[in-house]
């Protein structure tokens, strides 16, 4: 079994340039990795390939169950009553894998991401369709739950396209990588520590070849220079426009050289040598690299002059169906602090008391885990409305990260990756003393995590980040809270 998707052309209303334009590949059973950066078109993609939207041009065959696990955990699956009034072996399976209790879906709008994004996959998995695309699957989902989800994966014997940038992830179920790049999708065997490391020798090799080309091309445009010297030089040896009328053995000279071919045999040579430069710039042309940004973003910021910028006092809040217990807490104007926890364990309720408490006059920049579609498109309308000075630096920004800005503003739909940076790059002409972030790097594709990662680490004023993703946290926090059992533990 085997799905393909042939000559595939799509423009979004609005948008001048198609964001997939001719491209043709195959999926096969097993699951594939979909990689590239926020706003290339994974999403879109996978959507077509599932009929969900139908493309300008080409073709989706054969005609495949399919089904689509949005990125977003907001709106409810298709099919959770279902599943949820289901208690056969392989319902009760799914639930018991993923610790959901009988009575969640029930309760859907009260879950956490995390307990949301799990039953999002049970559902899915559930339905055993032909074909089933898992956008950005652990989302929100802590360590444990994420084991477990890759475990299940490997289980699934249809053909699955995995949008994500869960590195983990993907080494340990994608058999094969299909990389959104500027010459088109290049597909490459093995996870993505693998199709990422074939990448890599593959710009070194066109990298290598790249200066050996110029470094051809700057030869032969030396010789070809040394040549046409030449030929001036033998262009006005032959001129009689200088020579003695009377002097008949001169001009004979000049028309024998004429006569026997000499100059053809230049002018042959000169055709030649221009062919050789034609080549060289042909393969110049042909090992181009494309440039990224590889974690150079700045965050232009303070420190605020307040030695602490939240203090937190001993307390018990409601969380869920009972409370959280909160010890006295302390944000210092440099501390990095990383709350972490399991799935529907506080910490957005924690995030959001300490949200509460903080002083009214602070500049804070706070980006929470999902959006509105109102707030959505409040974001773009503040981005589109700014003067054009500061819209430059927030679109310098979201270059930095590895989007394309005009694409954003020319009216193409933005992902919940490319808006995360419109909203970091609006927050930060603030420049915020302290900033808040509820799982940030969700959405985002791996070079822009790596990229926020470098720039948190640098960024000199208080940070508070709630996420799951271990790596991140290291690299840019210098603290932990951990939220466990009902109660909130420094450490």
């Amino acid at each position: 079994m085997q799905l393909t998707l042939s000559g595939i052309r799509y423009t979004y209303p609005s948008a001048l340039e198609p964001i997939l334009n001719n491209v043709t590949i195959s999926f096969a059973e097993g699951w594939t990795g979909l990689l590239g950066d926020n706003g290339c078109g994974k999403t879109t993609l996978a959507k077509i390939a599932c009929g969900l939207i139908a493309p300008d041009a080409g073709s989706v065959s054969p005609s495949l169950v399919c089904l689509y696990c949005a990125q977003e955990a907001e709106a409810v699956p298709e099919a959770l009553y279902d599943f949820a009034s289901d208690f056969g072996r392989e319902a009760r399976m799914l639930r018991d894998a993923l610790g959901l209790e009988d009575d969640m879906a029930w309760r859907y709008d009260a879950l956490s991401f995390g307990e949301r994004k799990k039953l999002q996959v049970a559902c899915a998995l559930w339905q055993r369709p032909d074909v089933l695309v898992l956008d950005e699957p652990t989302n929100h989902i802590d360590h444990d739950a994420r084991e477990r989800i890759a475990a299940l994966l490997k289980g699934f014997r249809g053909i699955g396209i995995l949008i994500s940038h869960d590195r983990e992830l993907l080494d340990e179920v994608a058999a094969r990588c299909a990389s959104f790049e500027p010459g088109g999708i290049v597909v490459r065997p093995g996870g993505y520590s693998a199709a990422h490391a074939q990448s890599e020798l593959e710009r070194t090799s066109r990298v290598r070849e790249r200066r050996a080309a110029k470094d051809e091309l700057a030869k032969l445009a030396a010789e070809k220079a040394e040549r046409g010297r030449e030929a001036d030089r033998a262009q006005a040896r032959r001129s009689k426009r200088h020579l003695d009328p009377k002097d008949k053995s001169a001009k004979a000279k000049i028309d024998l050289a004429v006569y026997t071919g000499q100059d053809g045999a230049r002018g042959k040579l000169s055709v030649q040598m221009n062919a050789r430069v034609q080549a060289a710039e042909q393969r110049v042309a042909a090992a181009f690299v494309h440039k990224r940004y590889d974690g150079n973003l700045w965050v232009d910021a303070e420190p605020s002059p307040r030695k602490v910028v939240a203090h937190i006092e001993a307390t018990s809040i409601p969380c869920g169906a009972g409370t959280l217990d909160i010890p006295e807490l302390f944000v210092g104007n440099r501390d990095h602090i990383g709350i972490v926890g399991p799935n529907g364990a506080g910490k957005s309720t924690l995030l959001a008391y300490v949200t509460s408490r903080l002083a009214g006059d602070l500049a804070v920049l706070d980006m929470p885990q999902e959006l509105s579609a109102e707030e959505r498109a409040r974001v773009i309308d503040g981005v589109r409305a700014l003067a054009p000075a500061e819209r430059g630096r927030v679109l310098s920004t979201v270059a930095q990260l590895n989007s394309d800005p005009d694409r954003i503003l020319e009216g193409a739909k933005t992902s919940p990756g490319e808006l995360r940076k419109l909203m970091l790059a609006a927050g930060l002409l603030e420049r915020p003393v302290l900033i808040i972030m509820d799982e940030p790097t969700n959405h985002l594709d791996l070079h822009s995590t790596e990229a926020l990662e470098c720039a948190l680490a640098a960024y000199p004023g208080a940070l508070l980040l709630v996420s799951h993703d271990r790596m991140f946290l290291e690299g840019c926090t210098n603290a932990i809270w951990e939220v466990r059992n009902g109660r909130v533990t420094p450490r």
